[in-house]
């Protein structure tokens, strides 16, 4: 006959060792939320950037600076931006900044402990432009403080970035327009016609001293590559030129020679002397393009902030992310379970003895449980005496109506 197992026997069951079972179940689950608050705690707050589209490109400049289109091209931008800004430079900052790192460590020691720091650095993109920061440690306060810190550094390393780009455009076309400025207006026939008619060497003397009062007073204003003092420069070259003309004859310079000297001095800011139409084309562009600049700087300087959005802003921690208190409760109710289900198996199957059998078995086919049976020979099996029977240590004289001694 198959035997069956019915909910109300295990209840029973349950009920009849309650006392011992939630005995394990109270302090295995009581231990296991102890030891939560014993383990060290570990802290995690995050933060999430999005960089938007109009960040990549400007239509003012994108004949100099061309913009990104591609979606993938701009999350590949902005990975490789933010692994930028975490060096080993930023790491070390943070480290010595918030005391993570113990001081005067050796050159290897510091190696290990800024990877152990940048592993706690949880660095991933969401999606498009957008890209999430995350730091873990075992004190709240330095964990909140650092992803600020990382936040803010995030951010202004994407706006200085831009601004930097778009700086070194603007001074590269001023160059380029200072040169062709300096091409387009001076000539060699413009500098011979500045100079003065006479060449007494007193008189272009005092010409050359106030040509280089001139020069130092703008140096003071401009670079030296700017029009005006390139001009003076050429103007003070040829004066010089004259005066040491006579010194050049006695000493066997001919004037195809100086020609030459002076060619080459003059031809660096000259390339382009002779063409004034192609001068004009390029002078237009390039004035167009530097104006465009310009206006597009002062609009990034002002709008840029505004497209680094922040999705998330680093939270205070709280709790701890590792141990869980309810985590370890719940692992304390199971681990609980495991023990009352070996207690049981235990007290119900591996120390069952005789007796305690014959007691299951005798409430099993509803019997009665009359104890151990002392020996009897024949003569006591033959008289009328009474039998004692000993259950749990304790004698008791049993015997029915008819005289006959009840067993099982």
């Amino acid at each position: 006959m198959k035997e069956k197992i019915y909910i109300k026997d295990f209840l029973n069951l349950l009920l009849t060792h309650k006392k011992p079972l939630l005995i394990i179940m109270g302090i295995s689950v009581l231990s296991m939320v102890q030891l939560s608050f014993i383990l060290p705690k570990t802290y995690r707050t995050d933060f999430e950037l999005n960089i938007y589209s109009k960040y990549f490109k400007n239509a003012l400049i994108s004949e100099v600076i061309p913009g990104m289109n591609s979606i993938q091209e701009m999350t590949q931008t902005v990975e490789s931006m933010v692994k930028e800004v975490m060096s080993d430079e930023f790491i070390d900052q943070i480290g010595n900044t918030y005391n993570i790192y113990p001081k005067n460590l050796p050159p290897f020691e510091l190696s290990k402990r800024r990877q152990y720091l940048r592993d706690q650095f949880i660095l991933f993109s969401t999606g498009g432009q957008s890209y999430r920061i995350g730091f873990m440690h075992s004190d709240p306060n330095v964990t909140y403080e650092v992803s600020k810190k990382v936040m803010d550094t995030v951010r202004s390393y994407f706006i200085d970035s831009r601004i930097e780009t778009i700086e070194i455009a603007k001074r590269t076309i001023l160059k380029k327009l200072e040169s062709v400025n300096v091409t387009k207006h001076i000539t060699d026939s413009d500098i011979s016609s500045n100079a003065l008619a006479s060449k007494n060497p007193t008189v272009l003397r005092s010409e050359i001293a106030k040509i280089n009062l001139d020069i130092n007073a703008l140096k003071l204003q401009f670079n030296i590559q700017h029009p005006r003092i390139v001009k003076l420069e050429q103007r003070k070259a040829t004066l010089e030129n004259w005066v040491n003309e006579p010194k050049n004859n006695e000493s066997g310079v001919t004037p195809d020679q100086d020609s030459k000297t002076m060619k080459e001095y003059n031809d660096a800011p000259l390339m382009m002397a002779g063409n004034a139409e192609i001068q004009n084309t390029i002078a237009a562009k390039l004035y167009s393009k530097f104006n465009d600049i310009n206006i597009a700087l002062d609009i990034e300087r002002k709008s840029l902030p505004s497209y680094i959005g922040i999705i998330e802003s680093p939270q205070y921690p709280t709790s701890p992310l590792f141990p869980k208190k309810r985590l370890f409760a719940s692992l304390g109710f199971m681990i609980g379970l495991i023990a009352c289900f070996g207690y049981v198996f235990y007290k119900e199957v591996m120390s069952l003895d005789s007796i305690d059998a014959t007691k299951d078995l005798a409430l099993l086919l509803k019997g009665e449980y009359l104890g151990i049976l002392p020996h009897i020979d024949e003569t006591q099996l033959m008289s009328n005496k009474l039998i004692f029977i000993q259950e749990n240590d304790e004698a008791k004289n049993l015997e029915d109506s008819s005289g006959r001694i009840q067993t099982i």
